[in-house]
Parts: C-alpha cells; sequence; structure tokens
C-alpha cells in the first residue's frame, strides 16, 4: 500500500469512527432533551446516514480505475433515498417526533466529514 493509499484508509476511518460518536451524541442530546421517541429518531436516521455514507463510499471506490468491475445501478441509489425519504415520513407524522432530530440524525455524516477536514487541516503535516 502506498503512502497516499495509507493515509486516506486512516482518513475513511476515522470518518466512520466521527460519525459514529457524532450520531450517538445526537441521539443522547436529544433523548435528554426532547424524549425517547426523538432520541430514537435521530439514532434511526443517524444510523440510516452512516449507513448512506458507507454506500458512497462504496461507490467512490468502485469507479477507481483498479477496483474490480462491479454494477451499480442508479435506480438503486434513487430508490434508497425515496426509502429514506419514506423513512423520514412516517417517524414525523405517526410517531410525532420533531423534524430537529431527524434532521440533526441525518447530518452526522457531514459533520463527520467536516470534522475530519478541520482535523486533517490542524494536525496532518
Amino acid at each position: 500500500m502506498t503512502e497516499d493509499a495509507a493515509f486516506y484508509a486512516r482518513a475513511l476511518h476515522r470518518l466512520d469512527r466521527v460519525a459514529i460518536v457524532l450520531g450517538a451524541g445526537v441521539s443522547i442530546v436529544f433523548l435528554i432533551v426532547e424524549g425517547w421517541r426523538a432520541g430514537l429518531a435521530a439514532a434511526v436516521m443517524a444510523a440510516a446516514s452512516v449507513y448512506n455514507l458507507r454506500r458512497l463510499k462504496g461507490i467512490a471506490a468502485a469507479i477507481h480505475p483498479e477496483a474490480k468491475p462491479r454494477t451499480i445501478s442508479a435506480v438503486l441509489v434513487g430508490v434508497r433515498y425515496l426509502l429514506l425519504g419514506g423513512i423520514c415520513f412516517v417517524i414525523i407524522k405517526y410517531f410525532e417526533v420533531s423534524f430537529l432530530a431527524i434532521f440533526a440524525g441525518l447530518l452526522v455524516s457531514v459533520a463527520a466529514v467536516l470534522v475530519e477536514m478541520v482535523y486533517e487541516l490542524l494536525f496532518i503535516r
């Protein structure tokens, strides 16, 4: 493994860990502030966000020129987002959870990427 490949592998591993920690933190905050339903909704959406992050990393790895060929269906990617939207609708409509808890859970992967960017800017030479 080249030094660049090792660097990116470590960054992706950190990204997963940061996303899981942020997801747990968001869930705990909403559990304390708004109750168990909001905490559970934030946890479910954070898990969906981490899962989506991992699938996006898999898509990015599949388009690498040296990767073994895999079929990536745009339809399946679209269905995943439709399913996620449906889950959000059901949670908001039938479980009466605040939109903020769901939105915070969904933004866990974005926050993890931002934390990783700041970490690399400050600590990686």
